[in-house]
């Protein structure tokens, strides 16, 4: 049976206290932990390409040096930067295991 395909459309971010966001529909039907062919079959049938953007390289080493340290939950202070290119919008923030993250989604044809 094929899944439908659900475009997920560039919502406004709102992030909460300590920085983080979601897209409603980033992963909905995922649990925590997926596979990279879990995440590649969700890219294709929602028909974004993603890109990572990691809070370690878009901020000054030593606000990222005491994110780290310091065991902080917040990341509110990180100002993303938004790709150079058009068309790409926030699927998410969140912490990795390196870190801060930032993934970005841009549609693409099927």
């Amino acid at each position: 049976m094929l899944e439908e395909t659900v475009l997920i459309e560039p919502l406004p971010v709102h992030r909460d206290a300590n920085g983080w966001w979601s897209h409603p529909e980033y992963l909905s039907e995922f649990d925590d932990e997926i596979t990279e062919e879990q995440f590649s079959d969700w890219c294709k049938r929602h028909q974004v390409e993603t890109k990572i953007t990691y809070m370690e390289g878009d901020v000054p080493v030593e606000v990222f040096d005491a994110y780290m340290d310091d065991g902080q939950v917040n990341c509110s202070a990180w100002a993303i930067q938004h790709p150079a290119e058009p068309g790409w919008f926030i699927l998410s923030i969140h912490d990795a295991e390196d870190g801060p993250v930032c993934i970005w989604g841009r549609r693409v044809s099927p």
